[in-house]
């Protein structure tokens, strides 16, 4: 009883002392919890919201769910309480896992022990789980475990305690006190359900779903560990993530994807079931910008960041992919644009999705279909949210001129593109504010991008212009990588041409100098490579620095700058 009190005062003084800077409210969080419709929930951030606000409750319902969660009220304040109800634990290398078998408790497990060993089955398959999940995180990504919570549950190891939970509930990540690794680690112990079968779980067997659980609730854990004053949308969003990154056959975070693409000009950092779905960002940068070791960095940089005020998510992202060469805002746009191109085609880098021929969607909405008939057409778009996203369908059968402008600020505010599919899987991206689309060159569909990027607003009205374009003879392709690393390295140049023609193709340095000259013939309509070795006219290897790359044909100029880097030691 001592050791139970003092955990009680340990998470009385962590309820006063935790206070989140920008976020969801707790009203919001009980409003969420109680919603009739979700068929699933994920609740640790829901319920550790709550009791960090100490949002009491206003209804019946709220009261009866608190007690089911095994959370009290004393002396007006919220205080999660470890159970005490659950009389038998198996003890693995780092979890204490406690739970019960009795028939007459509502929390009793299924007493099946095919083995024999006096464990039931169940249990095993928690354990046998739980360490691997420790290890994978631990040795393979990385991350530092969660710190020892003294002899609470019995023992100095991380605690799991097994429940009847609420229908729809996964499982339930609670935080204690803050540990002495710093003032803003928190620990932490895990509610699992005593079963997971049925239809809220996605058909799943129940070991899929032990599985996938564990690694996110478990993903929470660490996060506590590492700053439990971080935003939310960036520790559900990793650890849906990781889910994948774990077990990458259950797949099933794909359930998140429909409804997030439905919703692309949503924040990526909403709040809301949308965060689940921003999963996608940190899948890109796992694919694109340093794997899974930049997504544990981005969780270093938080825990070095931490405070009880500032949202710190983005410039701890951001950080953390500095040292790739990138931005958050560079990732974050990059991803917008391997959201329309949804392909793991070799021609669509650096915009693929590894799994995008098995994901449950093709793209994200479109929120206008404007058709060009030489007419201008001026499209206007109020209260585009920072960090959010629109998609515009453009049909024109004539050459068209896009013109993008911001109503509110300056037009590096907003992040423009045109994203174009060609016939016979190539894609062609032009990045900027002003564009002309000549449909002859081979395209199949033209979507235009407009994302929020400023730090001024909230949020920002913008139009876009369309108006007579020109014909395009030519066209030279976005060159990948960009910036590349050129030890052993070549670039491809591609053109996209509509009739036999001759071209010049230069290469031009930061002085204006012309080190590279091509003189080419294209006899074929269509598609046109040439491989630079990085090397100039003489033969030599060229040192690092930005290049200018420049196709000029009968009727066009065009020039596409590029950075070549040394490879680090």
């Amino acid at each position: 009883m001592k050791k139970n009190n003092l955990l009680l005062l340990w998470l009385l003084i962590h309820s006063l002392s935790t206070i989140f800077a920008k976020g969801l409210s707790g009203k919001k969080s009980w409003e969420y919890l109680l919603d009739n419709n979700q068929t699933t929930i994920h609740a640790t951030h829901h319920i550790n919201n709550i009791i960090r606000n100490n949002t009491l409750p206003q209804s019946t319902k709220e009261t009866d769910l608190l007690k089911e969660l095994g959370i009290k009220i004393s002396q007006q304040k919220l205080i999660a309480e470890v159970p005490t109800y659950l009389e038998e634990t198996l003890e693995t290398d780092n979890f204490s896992i406690h739970y019960t078998i009795d028939p007459s408790n509502n929390d009793a497990i299924s007493s099946t022990d095919l083995n024999n060993n006096l464990i039931p089955d169940y249990v095993e398959k928690m354990g046998e789980t739980y360490e691997y999940i420790w290890f994978y995180f631990k040795d393979t990504l990385g991350y530092t475990p969660p710190p020892p919570d003294g002899t609470f549950g019995g023992s100095n190891k991380y605690d799991i305690y097994i429940e009847n939970l609420p229908s729809n509930y996964f499982a339930i990540t609670y935080t204690t006190a803050f540990t002495n690794e710093s003032e803003s680690s928190c620990g932490s112990y895990i509610k699992m359900r005593n079963n997971y079968n049925g239809t809220a779980f996605s058909n799943l067997s129940e070991i899929d779903n032990i599985k996938i659980t564990a690694a996110h609730e478990f993903f929470h854990a660490i996060q506590f560990s590492y700053n439990c004053y971080e935003r939310f949308w960036l520790m559900e969003a990793t650890a849906v993530w990781s889910e994948d990154e774990i077990y990458n056959d259950i797949n099933d975070h794909y359930r998140y994807m429909t409804s997030w693409f439905q919703n692309s000009s949503k924040p990526i950092d909403e709040e809301s079931t949308h965060m689940y779905g921003s999963f996608i960002l940190f899948q890109y940068i796992d694919e694109h910008l340093g794997g899974p070791e930049t997504i544990r960095a981005i969780w270093e940089e938080s825990r070095t960041r931490a405070n009880s005020v500032n949202d710190i998510s983005f410039i701890s992202i951001d950080a953390a992919l500095s040292d790739n060469g990138s931005s958050f805002n560079s990732a974050l746009n990059s991803m917008r644009i391997a959201n329309r191109i949804m392909s793991n085609h070799p021609n669509a880098e650096p915009y693929t999705y590894k799994e995008a021929d098995y994901y449950p969607i093709v793209g994200p909405f479109e929120i206008a279909n404007l058709a060009f008939n030489n007419d201008p057409i001026i499209y206007e778009q109020n209260s585009l949210s920072l960090y959010s996203s629109n998609y515009i369908k453009l049909n024109t059968s004539s050459p068209a001129r896009v013109f993008i402008e911001n109503k509110d600020g300056p037009i590096n505010d907003l992040f423009g593109a045109v994203i174009f599919k060609h016939q016979n899987d190539n894609w062609t991206i032009y990045k900027g504010y002003d564009f002309n689309i000549d449909p002859s060159i081979n395209i199949e569909w033209a979507t235009i991008l407009v994302s929020a990027q400023g730090q001024n607003e909230n949020d920002w009205d913008y139009k876009v212009t369309i108006s007579e374009g020109y014909d395009e003879d030519i066209i030279l392709e976005n060159i990948y990588p960009n910036p590349t690393i050129y030890k052993n390295s070549k670039i491809e140049l591609k053109m996209l041409s509509t009739s036999k023609q001759s071209v010049n193709l230069n290469i031009y340095n930061i002085l204006g100098q012309n080190i590279v000259n091509w003189n080419i013939d294209i006899n074929d309509p269509g598609e046109t490579k040439i491989l630079w070795d990085i090397k100039n006219n003489n033969r030599n290897i060229v040192s690092n620095g930005v290049y200018f790359i420049e196709l000029v044909s009968q009727n066009k100029r065009i020039v596409k700058k590029i950075t070549l880097l040394k490879p680090s030691d």
